[in-house]
């Protein structure tokens, strides 16, 4: 007999009962298996005691602590925002220091995002 031939053959026939036994195989082991739920469990406490009241203001106290946390650098001296009377030349019109910004944010809002301000009461 070819030796090439009967390697064929061999090759051919532990193909072919894998294809038809493994999936048994597979599931007899996976039945026998000590199966345990996947859980996770994550506890996250946060406590107050270590942040001191700027001025009395808990909450920008909390926002420098968790700011600092997380990398963001608070300004060093606080900012006042500041009425601009600014009149457009063009138009004779007050200008809204604002407007850019809502424009800006009206534009780059997801659907996700509008349908969220709808909803809104």
């Amino acid at each position: 007999m070819n030796v090439k031939l009967f390697k064929k053959l061999i090759k051919d026939a532990v193909t072919e009962a894998l294809y038809e036994d493994l999936p048994d195989i597979i599931s007899e082991v996976l039945a026998k298996q000590n199966k345990q739920q996947l859980s996770e469990n994550r506890t996250m406490s946060f406590t107050s005691a270590n942040v001191t009241p700027l001025s009395g203001d808990v909450r920008n106290s909390l926002m420098a602590k968790m700011g600092a946390e997380f990398g963001f650098q608070q300004p060093q001296q606080s900012t006042k925002l500041e009425v601009i009377d600014a009149v457009d030349e063009a138009t004779g019109e007050r200008v809204n220091p604002y407007l850019a910004f809502l424009n800006d944010s009206a534009a780059n809002m997801s659907h996700a995002d509008r349908s969220g301000l709808r909803n809104l009461d």
